[in-house]
């Protein structure tokens, strides 16, 4: 499919916020409740009433409003008709599940439209609070607080200042810690770098939350979790004025066979740090 260069995606984005408000609110009943009943899935990861209640919401949104869109989520089955198809919607209808069981206020909402196997449109939402990052490929991204929305510019990192790195339990740690480290020291930090219990979220990033500046995995194979973990944050992140790739600098994509992403993730608030980045993680880099 070829996209008009001034096609703004508006429809579609605002229809994913749309089904993000309804799974949001259903999240936040049961978190508030304390009765989302816990249940295991094949692959030995949780899954929650919650989740599966939010999924059944954002599909219904999805297929009434564009009923010809393919669809790939979290909780549903996988249709591989989706690879024929010239639109795909990835959802994780509950980012973050063993964060809303612990209950520690960090899951997420994360919806996006893939085409030609790059985001177009992506929103995340906070279920606990009921903040949306939301962003639509060219046009920009954007920040929602109580119904009022803004432009979405992530600040640069201050010319000369160290980077401050952080990587997650999720990607390749702790494998990957002694490599981090000196990546960590070559980009002026100390020690390993701090591991966070999440994947990275675009709100991570708002002036009131930001406590880090990038994050790095590095990963020998494919990464855990899938496509939809990634896919929403991608496009927000670069329209924000940040840049999401693997650990060289490729772009991910998406709507694949096997929805997961391999080659690691580099991904920094601007273009500048996220070069530091590449540079220092170069050297660690197993070579194919």
């Amino acid at each position: 499919m070829e996209v008009p260069a001034d096609f703004n995606w508006n429809q579609e984005l605002e229809t994913a916020v749309e089904a993000a408000r309804e799974a949001g609110a259903i999240i936040k009943r049961f978190y508030d409740r304390v009765d989302a009943a816990l249940y295991t899935k094949s692959d030995g990861s949780p899954v929650t009433d919650a989740d599966l209640a939010a999924d059944a919401a954002i599909r219904s949104v999805l297929r009434e409003r564009f009923p010809g869109d393919a669809l790939l989520t979290e909780e549903s089955g996988d249709d591989l008709a989706r690879l024929s198809a010239e639109r795909c919607w990835i959802v994780d209808p509950l980012d973050g599940t063993d964060q809303f069981v612990a209950r520690t206020g960090q899951f997420d909402v994360f919806i996006a439209l893939i085409v030609a196997g790059r985001p177009v449109v992506g929103v995340a939402l906070h279920p606990p609070s009921g903040l949306i990052c939301l962003a639509a490929a060219g046009v920009g991204a954007w920040v929602e607080r109580e119904g009022r929305r803004e432009p979405l510019v992530f600040a640069p990192v201050e010319r000369g200042m160290p980077v401050r790195l952080v990587t997650s339990v999720w990607y390749g740690v702790p494998d990957s810690l002694p490599a981090l480290t000196r990546v960590n020291e070559e980009l002026g930090g100390e020690g390993e770098p701090p591991i966070i219990r999440t994947g990275l979220n675009p709100r991570d990033w708002l002036k009131e939350h930001r406590t880090h500046d990038a994050l790095a995995g590095l990963v020998p194979d494919v990464m855990s979790g899938g496509e939809w973990d990634l896919a929403a944050p991608d496009l927000i992140v670069n329209e924000a004025g940040g840049v999401y790739t693997d650990a060289r600098g490729t772009l991910h994509r998406y709507n694949k066979p096997d929805p997961r992403n391999g080659g690691g993730l580099a991904i920094a608030v601007d273009s500048v740090t996220h070069q530091r980045l590449l540079t220092a993680l170069a050297p660690h880099l197993v070579t194919t």
